[in-house]
């Protein structure tokens, strides 16, 4: 399911490449930033509340080596820029009034 889902969101959005373009501020990162964001992504899509329920899923699933440790999350979280994926948003939320995904919102006015 998660498969469609994230092969969608790219032919549509072009979502990797979307992603790909958030950046964080560690000095000499060992894991991506990339890496970070799609851990953060699948913690949304799969609805777990919090960086502690993703560690649990991550343990029962066996998929330690897939998805970074939860503090590697918070860190690099704690230091992306804010303004980056709040236009990101903005614009596959623009994608989606355009191709009518979604109905009128008053906030954006297109």
């Amino acid at each position: 399911m998660y498969r469609k889902l994230i092969r969608y969101s790219n032919k549509i959005f072009n979502l990797w490449d979307i992603i790909a373009s958030i950046t964080d501020e560690r000095l000499k990162p060992q894991i991506s930033t990339i890496n970070i964001v799609t851990a953060i992504l699948c913690m949304q899509l799969s609805n777990l509340g919090s960086l502690n329920s993703l560690s649990q899923t991550i343990s029962f699933k066996n998929l330690k080596k897939d998805i970074p440790s939860v503090s590697t999350i918070a860190r690099s979280a704690d230091s992306m820029a804010l303004e980056e994926i709040r236009n990101i948003g903005i614009e596959i939320y623009l994608k989606a009034r355009k191709s009518k995904m979604l109905g009128a919102c008053p906030r954006f006015h297109c």
